[in-house]
């Protein structure tokens, strides 16, 4: 939308690309002075201190991100471009300015950024799924050793002479796989 305002900042001229966007028509917007009835009241002290930059001469070359607010109460994001008007003799007569509504890129990149969380939170899931899986692997190692030796244990024990050196050696080696799993 294409939007003018002489020096003091009262707006001269709007097209239909801007009236939509602000959803107020073009006799609501001529002759208005600030604060704008499309200055979101969250949006106001920032909205007249770049007017107040933009009517000394202040303007950002970048331009601006602002919210605006539809004449029915929502809210819109617009990046606006302020240059100076010159009349055809050459002087300054007010400010022209280029509004771009950017809400769609905004909700764009949250949605974005949303799923950029989403996924990171996945990744740590599967990264503690992963490690967990790990511990359980490095765990059941361990206690199946111990399982064994123990089984291996009672047969020796079973035995009607059990070769204590053997079952001594099972019994060192269920020591070390207790140590290990611990």
């Amino acid at each position: 939308g294409m939007r003018a305002r002489d020096l003091l900042g009262k707006v001269t001229y709007v097209n239909p690309a801007f009236c939509q966007m602000v959803g107020f028509d073009e006799d609501e917007l001529l002759g208005v002075s600030p604060p704008m009835p499309y200055w979101a009241p969250e949006e106001m002290e920032r909205a007249r201190a770049i007017n107040e930059a933009m009517i000394h001469g202040h303007s950002s070359r970048e331009g601006f991100e602002i919210q605006l607010m539809r004449k029915d109460g929502r809210r819109l994001d617009v990046l606006i471009y302020e240059a100076p008007l010159i009349d055809a003799d050459g002087k300054h007569t007010g400010w022209m300015a280029s509004v771009v509504d950017v809400t769609v890129r905004k909700e764009i990149e949250e949605i974005a950024r949303k799923q950029q969380e989403k996924l990171q939170h996945t990744s740590r899931l599967v990264t503690m799924g992963e490690m967990a899986s790990g511990i359980a692997h490095e765990l059941n190692q361990p206690l199946s050793a111990i399982v064994s030796y123990n089984q291996a244990c009672l047969r020796m024990l079973d035995d009607e002479h059990p070769d204590l050196e053997l079952v001594e050696q099972a019994m060192r080696s269920t020591a070390q796989q207790a140590t290990r799993a611990g």
